[in-house]
């Protein structure tokens, strides 16, 4: 497919000049006499590079670079300046807007050439490390669907179809223990789904849309007592006892009940799941760096700390070395709520086979 490149130039000469010459390089070129025209241009066909003049009445350079820069549709688009002027400030301006390159006037067409070509690669190779991502991203996101969904699935489905085919050749105690897998199965598959919506629209919010004020605002108390309840909210959902060990220093803290549960019970779960069988772990609260810590440690599966700076969503680690149960989405969702109340989360091994996750949050001081 050939290049598509968009010429903006209010000189009649150089305007001409420039399309001649990039035509006769195998390039498609649009062109517009002025920023106006220029940014219209932009927005119903998107080039695959911007060539733009600074200095044009009306609307000049700068005004372009920030309208393009500022649509969604055409903000990853190349852009270099043309121009004339060569003081330092000027230069620095537009690079600090987002130009990717100027070019200043005259040029040859050798560092044209090589100036369009330089950045037209440099954007391939972005799209390319995109592309990487996304597949990767998808192949992760179906492995784990396939797996967590099916785990589920398979208990529901068998464990009701031992009641209905088999239930005279099972006593009370054995069909209610059936009964409480099938329920285990689907609170697991439900969590799985809840979280999915969850982290969408952690993703996806919008700043200043009202439901942003839902996940960034509000002050709760923590307690000993709250993180017993989290606690007892995993064993209910995972049927298997929980044993751990809690010290902390009740604090208000500046983030809301409904969102402090659900990083904590995202922490316990964690914990719970990597932690080796008979091993207990610990949830330590305490007052510091003019904010509040909270550290969860548990002992088992190791983690490589350079994987911390790779939290995300359906990102699980060594899933090929290790069974893991549900979506990657915990840890994600922590530190997306976290951050939405001005907080930040960590990940430290302090000893061999020990994994510390700490959120940091602001106490809550009052006011509005």
């Amino acid at each position: 497919m050939t290049t598509q490149l968009l010429v903006i130039e209010d000189d009649t000469q150089i305007r001409e000049n420039l399309k001649e010459m990039l035509t006769l390089h195998g390039f498609n070129v649009e062109t517009a006499v002025n920023g106006r025209e220029g940014i219209s241009q932009a927005l119903l066909h998107p080039p695959d590079l911007i060539l733009c003049d600074i200095m044009m009445p009306e609307v000049d350079g700068y005004h372009v670079l920030e309208v393009v820069r500022n649509n969604r549709l055409i903000a990853n688009v190349p852009f270099i300046f043309l121009t004339a002027k060569t003081e330092p400030v000027d230069l620095r301006r537009g690079m600090d807007q987002g130009a990717d390159d100027y070019l200043t006037k005259p040029f040859t067409l050798q560092n044209l050439m090589h100036t369009i070509e330089s950045r037209l690669q440099r954007e391939a190779l972005r799209k390319a490390d995109l592309k990487a991502k996304l597949e990767s991203y998808r192949h992760n996101l179906a492995s784990v669907a396939v797996h967590e969904y099916n785990t589920a699935l398979t208990g529901i489905i068998g464990f009701s179809s031992m009641l209905i085919d088999q239930h005279d050749q099972f006593n009370g105690e054995e069909t209610v223990t059936m009964v409480k897998m099938i329920k285990v199965c689907g609170l697991r598959l439900k969590r799985s789904l809840d979280n999915i919506q969850l982290i969408d629209a952690l993703q996806h919010i919008d700043p200043d849309h009202s439901a942003y004020i839902h996940y960034s605002s509000g002050n709760t108390l923590l307690t000993a007592e709250l993180i017993d309840r989290c606690a007892l909210a995993v064993e209910q959902r995972q049927d298997r006892h929980v044993s751990y060990q809690v010290d902390v220093e009740p604090v208000q803290l500046s983030i809301s009940a409904d969102n402090l549960r659900i990083c904590l019970v995202e922490l316990v779960d964690n914990a719970v799941k990597f932690s080796d069988a008979g091993q207990s772990f610990t949830v330590k609260g305490e007052i510091c760096e003019s904010g509040y810590q909270i550290a969860v440690t548990n002992r088992g599966q190791p983690f490589n700390i350079e994987d911390s700076a790779h939290i995300g969503p359906y990102k699980q680690f060594d899933r090929s070395l290790y069974e893991q149960q549900g979506f990657g989405l915990g840890l994600a969702i922590v530190k997306k709520i976290v951050e939405f109340n001005k907080g930040k989360l960590t990940v430290e091994s302090p000893t061999p086979g020990d994994t510390t996750v700490l959120i940091w949050l602001p106490q809550w001081l009052g006011g509005n």
